[in-house]
């Protein structure tokens, strides 16, 4: 009791500011005083996009505007991690057991593609440009908080949702290199199933809150371009030596 009185007593005297992302964003069941203690987070500020920049009406008419129950199944299951990995694994065992020697040379470059394309967009481009999200610098964001269930952001900006950098988006890049490569080295109709699925996990990073739409595009590019010339080594490396096995096969 003499600890609420003094939380209160503290916060009155305008020593403490309560957070409150706390009273959106915290676990269910919390008592009291861990609602409490959750709530006195020191939250760092940072500036926040006019609202008439081309960005954050972008940013809105993807996140906000498209909301909708069908979406909101949809989008945070593309986007899982875990789900993305798991089709992949997936794609790679086909490859592996399936797909022949092609197949297999396919394979070894995915992990060499995505190795690359994962390493230079989260190690070495997000902390080089240092950009925040937009669940961290504006408010009303349709956001699908800790994988578990959407909430809206706050109407004053508190930030403290994620902590990672978020230019480029990896989730675009990666999966764009990988569709891409698989497109080129296929053709048929993998390059318009790939490309769809791709386009779908972008749209899922602005539709949950956590990118800008430049930062998706910045990905994508990066994933495309990346995804191009695993394709010419693998044509130089690997084409030329497969239609020489054929030809002496025959």
């Amino acid at each position: 009791m003499a600890g609420r009185l003094l939380f209160l007593a503290l916060i009155g005297a305008g020593m403490l500011t309560v957070n409150p992302r706390a009273v959106i964003a915290g676990p269910q069941g919390d008592s009291a005083a861990t609602a409490a203690v959750r709530a006195v987070t020191p939250l760092p500020r940072a500036p926040t996009p006019g609202e008439a920049s081309l960005e954050v009406r972008v940013f809105r008419s993807l996140n906000r505007a498209m909301v909708n129950p069908v979406f909101d199944v949809i989008m945070p299951f593309v986007t899982d991690s875990r789900v993305l990995r798991i089709l992949g694994a997936a794609v790679w065992l086909a490859l592996t057991v399936r797909g022949g020697t092609r197949g297999r040379w396919a394979a070894l470059f995915l992990v060499l593609l995505v190795a690359a394309s994962d390493q230079l967009t989260s190690a070495v481009l997000k902390p080089l440009t240092g950009r925040l999200r937009p669940c961290e610098v504006l408010a009303n964001v349709h956001f699908w908080y800790q994988g578990g269930r959407w909430v809206w952001t706050p109407r004053e900006v508190v930030g403290g949702f994620k902590t990672s950098f978020g230019f480029p988006s990896s989730h675009a890049a990666n999966v764009t290199a990988v569709t891409l490569f698989l497109g080129l080295v296929y053709r048929k109709w993998v390059p318009y199933v790939g490309l769809l699925f791709a386009g779908l996990v972008s749209l899922s990073r602005v539709y949950t809150g956590v990118h800008w739409p430049s930062d998706v595009l910045a990905g994508n590019a990066i994933g495309a371009g990346l995804a191009w010339l695993a394709y010419l080594a693998f044509k130089r490396l690997v084409a030329k030596r497969l239609a020489v096995g054929k030809l002496f096969r025959r």
